[in-house]
């Protein structure tokens, strides 16, 4: 199997929470997810959402077309290892945030940490860095 971005990487410790889709916001599988002052899932990207929790999309959902709380998704967050997208060059154990696409960047600031670069996909022993568009395993927390 080949990992997808939204794919769940391990089986312990997962923690998975539903939340309602903000209006006019579609979020995709693998995308990075906040929540807005009210409580929406919103992409990640869009500004004032690290206070309220980061997340990654396991499900897909298209509420462009509808209002807030129309439409739920279900987030992994908490704990969980989570396949994400790279949207750069990202080395091993190295703290990630979400950048404006919704993808994972390297981040010193600990306050928009999503969480941590793991490795690639079946790589527990010896983890390599990452590129730019690799789907990557990310622990989510820190």
């Amino acid at each position: 199997m080949v990992a997808t971005a939204g794919q769940l990487a391990r089986s312990t410790n997962i923690e998975i929470m539903s939340f309602a889709v903000a209006g006019s916001t579609s979020i995709t599988t693998g995308q990075c997810v906040g929540l807005d002052s009210s409580g929406d899932a919103v992409l990640a990207g869009t500004s004032g959402v690290v206070a309220r929790g980061l997340f990654v999309a396991i499900e897909t959902v298209d509420n462009s077309a509808g209002s807030a709380g129309d439409l739920y998704i279900r987030l992994a967050g908490g704990n969980t290892y989570v396949y994400a997208t790279a949207s750069e060059a990202l080395v091993v154990g190295h703290a990630v945030k979400s950048n404006t696409s919704s993808k994972v960047a390297s981040t010193t600031d600990a306050t928009v940490t999503i969480g941590r670069y793991i490795g690639h996909e079946n790589e527990e022993s010896a983890p390599t860095d990452a590129v730019a568009d690799d789907v990557i395993v990310v622990r989510l927390g820190l």
